[in-house]
């Protein structure tokens, strides 16, 4: 009776052993599944960002071209009527300027780094003063105060993506 109870208790053990060994695997392959599925996602992540930082840039050199379209075509009209600011733009440059604008707005909200999307805003609040300017020399300034915050600009959403390619994520 004695071999019996002592096989017995080493079935017991045997079956307790696999039972842990079956919950420790089950627990270490979730383990591993979570993170892979977050790793995917924070991939995903950063390739959205990446596409539309990239797509950020023309967007914000579109608008930059288009503010400066309506800055000659003031300059221009300045020149004929000695007004600045008073002539209607013509229709394409009109939507050029709107679907421009509307563009940058979208993406930029678009974007995780807050502190880029700060330097949008103002340089959006500068892009605008440059189109209801009412004074020849008010227009020149916001316009070239414009043009050097909107390199900046440029030059801040290269650094951004830059930091998704070398270190998985933003500084």
């Amino acid at each position: 009776m004695e071999a019996a109870l002592w096989g017995l208790l080493g079935t017991i053990a045997g079956a307790a052993a696999s039972i842990a060994t079956t919950v420790i695997a089950s627990r270490n392959a979730a383990s591993l599944q979570s993170a892979a599925a977050a790793h995917e996602r924070e991939a995903k992540a950063r390739a959205f960002q990446r596409d539309t930082l990239i797509e950020l840039q023309d967007a914000v050199h579109d608008e930059l071209r288009a503010v400066a379209l309506v800055y000659m075509a003031d300059e221009v009209a300045y020149r004929e009527t000695g007004t600045w600011g008073r002539k209607m733009l013509g229709e394409e440059l009109n939507n050029q300027v709107h679907f421009a604008g509307r563009r940058t707005l979208l993406l930029s909200e678009r974007i995780a780094d807050d502190n880029l999307r700060d330097h949008l805003k103002s340089l959006r609040g500068l892009l605008t003063e440059v189109q209801m300017a009412r004074e020849a020399a008010l227009a020149e300034r916001t316009h070239m105060a414009a043009m050097n915050i909107g390199t900046s600009v440029m030059e801040h959403i290269g650094t951004v993506l830059r930091s998704l390619y070398s270190d998985g994520g933003p500084n």
